[in-house]
């Protein structure tokens, strides 16, 4: 394949706690980040890195980007501009091992890019790729026209496309992760705050939903830090549910500690 799905990043004030509910919940593991203890706490399902990176000064926490690893950096970049030349990229800090550039889709949603052959990666994003039951198997998007985005990251990054739902949504695939292209319209910000479009939400495939939501609460038995945010309380928070729900994939949600929106569905 020309590329796949290798991380998502969520920036936190609380990011250690949070990769310690990635990995008590669903039983992610942690790289050795001995070498770079400050920085983030990186987890993985054995093919999707999830990075949870301390929020900076002027950032917001929750979901920041998503990224892919690509067989050819060159190609990749300009097939971008082949679709659109307004699109841009630029490279990224030198102190960031696990990827070479930063670049948005037509929504001005941000990913990043490693190269496949790079030998760049570093902590869990060089570890060999394992199997276990619970792992990330979707990543929910809001945009204007979720067919020009399907197009886009089928044209750039050969991400396979499948036929839309009757409700507009869209979806592209590598092969195991799938983005969900769901359409971003003002109207169904009726009774909460609006937000542009975005990465909404991510998903998990499990064995068991029912298992999901006893250890949730046996989670919080034994460390209340692991509370995560209630859903659907207050006229704010049903409207908001509500549309967290449309996602035509996820059959359970919740949050983590810092609020970022999961859903869950069995295999």
């Amino acid at each position: 394949m020309f590329a796949r799905l290798n991380h998502l990043a969520i920036a936190s004030d609380l990011y250690a706690v949070n990769a310690r509910f990635y990995q008590a919940l669903f039983g992610m593991k942690a790289g050795d980040s001995n070498g770079r203890p400050a920085r983030a706490v990186p987890v993985s399902d054995g093919w999707i890195g999830l990075n949870n990176i301390p929020r900076r000064d002027g950032k917001r926490s929750g979901l920041d980007h998503f990224g892919f690893e690509v067989e050819n950096m060159g190609a990749a970049l300009e097939r971008m501009k082949k679709f659109d030349a307004s699109l841009e990229y630029v490279q990224r800090p030198a102190a960031r091992p696990n990827a070479a550039f930063s670049a948005h889709d037509p929504d001005m949603i941000i990913f990043d890019l490693a190269e496949r052959s790079s030998g760049k990666a570093k902590d869990i994003f060089a570890a060999g790729h394992w199997e276990q039951p619970r792992y990330i198997n979707h990543v929910s998007l809001r945009v204007r026209d979720p067919e020009r985005s399907a197009a886009f990251y089928s044209q750039v990054f050969e991400l396979q496309v499948s036929n839309k739902t009757d409700d507009g949504v869209w979806r592209v695939s590598d092969g195991r992760v799938t983005l969900v292209l769901a359409p971003w319209k003002m109207s169904d910000f009726v009774g909460q705050d609006p937000t542009p479009p975005q990465i909404e939400h991510f998903g998990f495939k499990v064995e068991s939903v029912d298992a999901i939501k006893a250890e949730m609460g046996e989670l919080i038995g034994v460390n209340p830090q692991f509370a995560t945010k209630p859903l659907g309380y207050g006229e704010e928070g049903k409207a908001r549910l509500a549309m967290f729900q449309q996602c035509p994939v996820g059959a359970f949600h919740l949050t983590d500690i810092e609020g970022v929106y999961i859903d869950v569905a069995e295999h």
